[in-house]
């Protein structure tokens, strides 16, 4: 029998649903798993939208499927919704689905660094108890797979198609892929391998996209880096730099708003052989998370053109990392 728990929905807020121990989590409702087709209710704080995505998990079996809100009952106010289809895929090793996964093939793929939560565990966290997926799966898988189809229509880069790979750092695997995009870097507690992979990798070329990380979690990010480049020192990205030039033009990379809406942005960098004239060998979104934008692209949680801006500066870092 093929059974499903809700998953994050549209919206990107609330709504995600984790397998534990046998039983869904949506928000702090913990549910029994229910047969495609059957509904469950969750929460109306949940902030659900009117459809969503369901994971569908059996003996054999992972898969997507979509879920429909189809009334109000109760007090307080729950939204039931219904899954009205489930697609079987690949089982996965995580809770998380990677079905879409593209294998190495020597073409450009967009990498996500997996890392566990405070030392104790991949999958711990799930936003600290918040009922949200792993730190460093945040805006995952959506925002990936967004960014792949804008980047493949928009430039000549041509990346595997899909959502993209996952990699610890630690994972000798890392070195085929040339961009490495990571979240949340506050919560990584990295162990002595991923500092030094972490090290070595943009040495010998490879870049990397910090983002969605902002106020207190810069001393984390300081630290991560200081041990992993010794001697280097993060720079702000000035405004005229060619990365905001790469592809396209982005006149005033602070125009842009952050999508939490407090905290002003900061670019900042570093540079090989600390010469800001250099090698750009990474670029890091202070209090900014652009794929918060990507995620929810096309379902008017954001004004078009913000979404299209956020855009362009993952367009722009691909193209810079692959000619420079």
């Amino acid at each position: 029998m093929m059974t499903f728990g809700l998953s994050r929905l549209l919206a990107g807020r609330g709504g995600l649903a984790a397998m534990v121990g046998g039983t869904i989590t949506v928000g702090l409702l913990a549910t029994t798993l229910y047969t495609a087709g059957d509904t469950a209710s969750t929460p109306a704080d949940a902030w659900l939208p009117a459809t969503g995505v369901a994971w569908a998990s059996g003996p054999d079996l992972v898969g997507w499927g979509e879920v429909a809100a189809s009334g109000l009952l109760g007090s307080p106010m729950r939204q039931v919704l219904t899954a009205t289809s489930v697609t079987p895929l690949p089982r996965i090793a995580t809770a998380l689905s990677r079905q879409e996964e593209a294998q190495y093939d020597g073409s450009f793929n967009f990498l996500r660094v997996q890392f566990d939560v405070g030392g104790s565990g991949s999958l711990r966290g799930f936003g600290g108890g918040r009922g949200r997926e792993p730190d460093w799966a945040h805006d995952y898988p959506r925002a990936d797979r967004h960014f792949l189809e804008i980047l493949n229509e928009l430039t000549y880069v041509a990346p595997t198609p899909g959502i993209g790979k996952v990699l610890r750092m630690d994972d000798p695997e890392i070195f085929k892929f040339p961009v490495a995009y990571l979240v949340e870097i506050g919560s990584w507690r990295p162990s002595a391998e991923e500092i030094t992979n972490l090290g070595d990798y943009l040495l010998k070329g490879g870049f990397l996209i910090l983002d969605d990380f902002r106020d207190g979690q810069f001393y984390q990010f300081e630290s991560i880096m200081t041990r992993a480049l010794p001697g280097y020192q993060i720079m702000e990205v000035p405004v005229d730099h060619p990365i905001f030039d790469s592809f396209f033009r982005i006149e005033d990379p602070y125009a842009l708003a952050p999508p939490y809406g407090r905290g002003n942005p900061a670019y900042l960098g570093v540079f090989e052989d600390n010469d800001p004239y250099g090698r750009l060998m990474g670029m890091f979104n202070y209090n900014q998370d652009i794929a918060e934008y990507w995620e929810t692209s096309g379902q008017g949680w954001y004004l078009i053109d913000i979404e299209n801006e956020a855009f362009k500066f993952g367009v722009n870092y691909v193209v810079y990392s692959m000619t420079h």
